[in-house]
């Protein structure tokens, strides 16, 4: 079985939701605020569908650590990334600057990641189709997601450059 990989990706998750969490707090702008609602809310789900895998699937958790070592690179450099960012956005970087850095995350690392523990998981035979299914619909939902946050970005562009 391997080992955590649900729960690691429940974690990644939690982080990007955290993330979003702080970025529609501060967002001024109500359609971008409902952009980043909806993003911020199948994010969400997401980690608890991961969470429900693990406690199906794996009957164990992963800790921080574990998952790094893990996981492999992909998967620390997204933590870094949405924890680093999360603080960023706390202290002085713009909802405008965040969303363009989170259209690269949810293109390049959401998807890839996903894909990359689909893979994974894809040779176990104890991992049904079911839960390939959902990794699968999770992956799709990070395209969506980048396409969501790529309005928001032309939304806020707008609105910022009304404002001078």
């Amino acid at each position: 079985m391997v080992d955590s990989v649900f729960s690691c990706l429940a974690q990644l998750e939690d982080a990007t939701y955290q993330l979003y969490e702080v970025l529609f707090d501060k967002a001024e702008n109500a359609r971008v605020r409902l952009l980043l609602g909806k993003i911020m809310l199948e994010t969400r789900n997401h980690r608890e569908i991961l969470e429900q895998m693990s406690r199906d699937y794996e009957h164990a958790s992963g800790s921080d650590r574990n998952c790094k070592s893990g996981m492999g690179t992909l998967y620390a450099e997204a933590m870094v990334s949405a924890r680093s960012m999360k603080e960023s956005l706390l202290k002085e970087m713009s909802v405008l600057s965040a969303m363009k850095a989170l259209m690269g995350y949810e293109i390049h690392v959401g998807e890839e990641y996903v894909m990359q523990a689909h893979a994974r998981i894809g040779s176990a035979d104890e991992i049904d189709a079911v839960a390939k299914r959902l990794l699968e619909d999770i992956a799709a939902d990070e395209k969506v997601h980048a396409e969501d946050l790529k309005l928001a970005v032309e939304i806020e562009s707008e609105s910022l450059g009304s404002r001078n």
